[in-house]
């Protein structure tokens, strides 16, 4: 099936298409677009039209962006498009490797029919409203993703950021006998929902949990009108999404720049 060339775009590239997180500072580099977020974890750094002329330059001054906001690592968001960057990345001390939030290779995917499957009748699927799921779901998704533990002051914060971005998007969860053991975020776009950070409990998988957030969300992605899923899917999620009806669109590697490791040069 061809894909509508929007809903390719939003499966390769969600940080490009999508709206820009109110909270989320967006830094123009040469070649290159730094996405500065408040949020532990490794910051998103995508190429810009054909990609940056002088590629160990523009990775120097990502790293300036950085270290000037107090973040550590650097993801650089690589798709088919500017393969040819990887070599230079690599020379520049970059890995395509793992980490905390992405893997090595996320793989692009789309759907554009009901998916299969139905949801698992003891697995409850609601949407976050209040403080008690969101900060449920926010350690379930440190557990899972190895994120550091946050204050609470400042998880109260950001969830009176959720809320009042509620039109960008909405964090889903998922409990079984009332106990949340999973959470999932829907991002609207205007060709369909992107799935972000599904994250299920060890002791919850192979209950049919994903499944039935994935099914939630298409859910809502017909109730938007916007029939579309897209997710860049993990080693985990992608045998899964498969099995639910989903088509692979092309693989982006992800290369990460711990600061930690490179030292400021001049």
């Amino acid at each position: 099936m061809k894909l509508p060339a929007e809903v390719r775009r939003l499966a390769l590239d969600p940080f490009g298409e999508l709206p820009t997180p109110r909270e989320v500072e967006q830094v123009e580099l040469d070649g290159a677009i730094v996405s500065i977020n408040p949020w532990p974890g490794a910051q998103i750094v995508r190429p810009a039209g054909v990609g940056p002329p002088d590629v160990a330059a523009t990775v120097e001054a990502a790293r300036a962006v950085a270290r000037e906001r107090g973040k550590q690592i650097l993801a650089w968001w690589i798709t088919g498009e500017h393969g040819d960057l990887a070599a230079a990345l690599e020379e520049a001390g970059l890995v395509n490797a793992d980490t905390p939030g992405f893997e090595a290779v996320e793989n692009g995917m789309a759907l554009m029919t009901p998916p299969t499957g139905r949801p698992a009748d003891h697995v409850r699927i609601g949407v976050v409203e209040d403080w008690t799921e969101y900060a449920a779901v926010s350690e379930v998704n440190r557990a899972v993703f190895g994120f550091p533990e946050v204050p609470e002051e400042e998880l109260r914060r950001r969830y009176s950021e959720y809320l009042a971005a509620r039109d960008l998007g909405t964090t889903l969860f998922a409990s079984i006998d009332d106990r949340i053991v999973a959470g999932a975020y829907a991002a609207f776009a205007t060709a369909g929902i992107n799935l972000f950070g599904a994250s299920v409990l060890p002791e919850a998988r192979g209950q049919g949990v994903y499944r039935s957030l994935v099914l939630t969300r298409w859910d809502l992605a017909v109730g938007r009108g916007t029939p579309a899923l897209t997710v860049q899917a993990g080693r985990m999620s992608r045998p899964i999404c498969e099995r639910m009806g989903f088509a692979f669109v092309e693989g982006v590697r992800v290369f990460v720049d711990d600061l930690a490791d490179s030292q400021p040069r001049g």
